[in-house]
């Protein structure tokens, strides 16, 4: 009887060990105007695990724990892609990384991949900085992406500065769209750097605007737009292994501006990328996720509305303030449309889905702007009436 009770324990902890999954989040360290590392500067972006501000990830960590993995971060810095970095880990995400890795770690990553290991990746304008300060231009962050996926055939644009994007309809049935390729699973990008991709990649969802009014455009350094090849979400499966390459970062971030983690089916979706890069379809994996099921009390939200105007390039910098009592885990969402005026205006890097919309009016003369508030079955509408001299 102890033989077997010995047999029995010994075989439980080799499944656990087996069945253990471990994300490694590579982030890195710039100053808003560029700096590399930040040193005495403020880090920007950076996109921290354990930071609960709007702009860290957080909420992304806690997503992931929920279903089953352990997550740790490192920064790209004190790294070297190799066989032995790569040894004890599952899933490599390239979060918010600068570094331009060379050839050798290029090839080591390879290697990992066909043994079976799984790769995600997204790149933004933000990680070489400010985009108002270094421009929507700057390529620091896809430049350190490609480096590793371009040898997997995805190569990541410069940021388009476009708009937003919702994400829903997929080109098959597949685990990250609960197999329904019509809606499955709605994920939302800002801004985006879409992934030009060739083989051995291939395309699970194609640039698509989804009603959010982004622009399907690519940013002039990488040419002419083509929805045959610069896509939404690419996949690669090279040996037993798996590679994600995903548009944009914001939709994992805890409340920054454009889209977040609590949007559409973003949460689910981060879930799902990671569960497949891990070579793990398993829907059991969500059985223990409670804080996918939330009941709460809803009542609407007060908002308040300020604004500054600049006479140097006849803007408004409006600011909107939000203020939700309750704890129901409805995360509200905001546009802004002009509804009046001499001439069309145009809205700071085309997206009106924020609190802090920066809107330019080319012409004197009376503007109306709506600012639609949703918060779950309450549609709140404010108005802002201006008079360009």
């Amino acid at each position: 009887m102890k033989r077997k009770i010995i047999l029995l324990t010994i075989s439980l902890i080799c499944f656990l060990a087996v069945d253990a999954q471990n994300i490694v989040y590579v982030y890195g360290d710039v100053a808003a105007d560029g700096m590399l590392p930040s040193g005495s500067k403020k880090p920007f972006h950076q996109m921290r695990l354990n930071d609960e501000g709007a702009l860290g990830m957080s909420g992304f960590k806690k997503a992931l724990d929920a279903v089953g993995f352990t997550v740790n971060e490192v920064y790209d810095q004190e790294i070297v892609i190799n066989a032995e970095f790569l040894k004890s880990i599952d899933v490599l995400i390239l979060g918010s990384n600068q570094r331009v890795f060379n050839k050798a770690e290029a090839k080591a990553l390879k290697r990992w991949v066909k043994k079976g290991g799984g790769v995600i990746a997204w790149s933004d304008s933000g990680f070489g900085g400010e985009y108002s300060i270094v421009g929507v231009d700057n390529e620091v962050g896809r430049i350190s992406d490609n480096a590793l996926m371009e040898q997997f055939g995805m190569y990541f644009l410069t940021d388009n500065g476009a708009g937003n994007y919702l994400v829903n309809e997929y080109t098959q049935d597949h685990f990250i769209n609960k197999n329904n390729k019509h809606k499955g699973v709605a994920f939302r990008g800002e801004g985006v750097s879409f992934i030009r991709v060739s083989k051995p990649a291939v395309i699970l969802a194609k640039a698509q605007e989804g009603g959010l009014g982004g622009r399907l455009v690519v940013n002039s350094n990488d040419g002419k737009f083509n929805e045959n090849t610069d896509v939404a979400l690419a996949i690669t499966e090279i040996g037993k292994g798996r590679v994600i390459g995903v548009f944009d970062r914001n939709l994992f971030w805890n409340a920054g501006a454009g889209t977040r983690l609590s949007h559409s089916d973003n949460r689910v979706f981060a879930q799902r990328i990671a569960l497949w890069a891990a070579g793990l379809e398993y829907e059991q994996r969500f059985a223990n996720d409670t804080n996918a099921i939330v009941s709460a009390i809803n009542t609407p939200p007060t908002i308040t509305i300020d604004y500054m105007y600049s006479k140097t390039d006849n803007s408004l910098a409006i600011t909107t303030v939000i203020t939700d009592e309750d704890k129901d885990a409805i995360s509200l969402e905001i546009v802004w449309k002009q509804v009046k005026g001499p001439v069309d205006c145009e809205f700071e890097n085309n997206n009106p889905n924020t609190t802090t919309p920066r809107i330019f009016m080319p012409k004197a003369g009376k503007y109306v702007f709506k600012a639609t508030v949703l918060d779950g079955e309450f549609e709140i509408n404010k108005f802002l009436n201006f008079v360009r001299e």
